[in-house]
């Protein structure tokens, strides 16, 4: 790979160690900034952005450790990718380096040909993922700019025509796009993006997003039903996660469901400070439940799947600590998902 104009961060408190891998990268002509401690490292870090950081571990004032979490944990700094160097070989010190952020891991003495590798490595991964972030925004916009045209299309012929039986599966149509187009935008963001958490009341939300699948509800001939045993349940999660939950479960909801029948959501207290909702629905049961969160997985050899939108539910859940519970007999499937409430 061309290594011009490419910047790496050097941060090592003993100055040989330092001028060895001066050396070693700007023989490659890579630029190279050092720093002795992690304090200036990150000062540094933040008004150059350099392309790579090597970092060492064990340095005084704050350890490269906590110098990976605070470069994490900034908006400007938190997608250089850092490479730890150490003569710390246990296992649960690499298992750390990795926890707090690192990308890879250098064992002391340094051998040249092992520290140009690693850092070409990983600089051309950076650009790659770099990339594909361009490439995907960019992409999404295409996607949704020609959806914002047809549904303002759609709502005026809706107006000039009344809501016909076409203008209805268009409609629904458009909806389940959306909804893909969204899970697909997740699925590659999530790894770099930040998704801030809030404090969301669940009945508004649930009705919102109820009134968001209505035309595929009506296009399937089903309905909604909404029921709260809890005084303004609240649950603290990002707004874009929860959706992600949500959508994914109703949609689904809505394409094994039966025609005439009634989605139901229900918001409940299962014990003092934990809050749950389920999403229920009469249709086709699963034949193996515990298993519909595998990735790829199918009911039946006829079966399409469940796409990517279940892995999603399964992941958002697993971050946010919340319980899944689903059952399905006698032809009802039961969705329930549990949260323990901050304090």
């Amino acid at each position: 790979m061309n290594t011009n104009n490419k910047t790496i961060l050097v941060v090592d408190d003993t100055t040989e160690n330092l001028n060895i891998l001066k050396n070693i990268l700007e023989k490659d002509d890579f630029d190279v900034f050092l720093s002795k401690d992690g304090e200036k490292a990150i000062k540094i870090a933040e008004e150059i952005l350099p392309d790579l950081i090597l970092l060492d571990i064990l340095m005084p004032n704050i350890d490269g450790y906590e110098t990976c979490k605070r470069l994490k944990k900034s908006e400007k700094t938190k997608d250089i990718p850092i490479i730890f160097l150490s003569a710390l070989t246990s296992p649960n010190d690499k298992v750390k380096a990795f926890d707090v952020g690192g990308v890879d891991y250098i064992p002391k003495p340094f051998h040249e040909q092992e520290v140009l590798v690693r850092v070409k490595s990983h600089l051309q991964t950076s650009m790659i993922i770099s990339s594909l972030n361009n490439l995907v925004e960019k992409s999404f916009h295409e996607i949704y700019t020609p959806l914002s045209v047809m549904s303002t299309g759609l709502e005026m012929q809706v107006l000039e025509h009344g809501n016909t039986n076409y203008l209805k599966s268009i409609k629904s149509a458009m909806r389940l796009l959306n909804i893909f187009s969204d899970d697909m935008y997740y699925s590659i963001k999530k790894e770099v993006t930040q998704f801030e958490a809030q404090w969301i009341e669940l009945e508004p939300f649930m009705k919102e997003q109820m009134n968001y699948l209505t035309p595929i509800a009506l296009n399937n001939e089903m309905d909604f039903e909404l029921e709260s045993n809890v005084d303004n349940p609240m649950i603290f999660i990002s707004e874009i996660e929860l959706k992600r939950v949500v959508l994914n479960i109703l949609s689904n909801a809505l394409k094994y469901g039966y025609k005439n029948s009634i989605i139901n959501i229900k918001i409940d207290m299962k014990d003092e400070g934990f809050i749950s909702f389920a999403i229920s629905n009469r249709g086709k049961i699963l034949s193996n439940p515990d298993k519909i969160f595998e990735k790829l997985y199918q009911e039946d050899s006829e079966s399409t799947g469940f796409g990517i939108g279940l892995e999603i539910v399964a992941l958002i859940c697993k971050k946010n600590d919340i319980k899944i519970d689903v059952t399905s007999i006698n032809n009802k499937t039961k969705f329930k998902f549990t949260y323990k409430e901050k304090k």
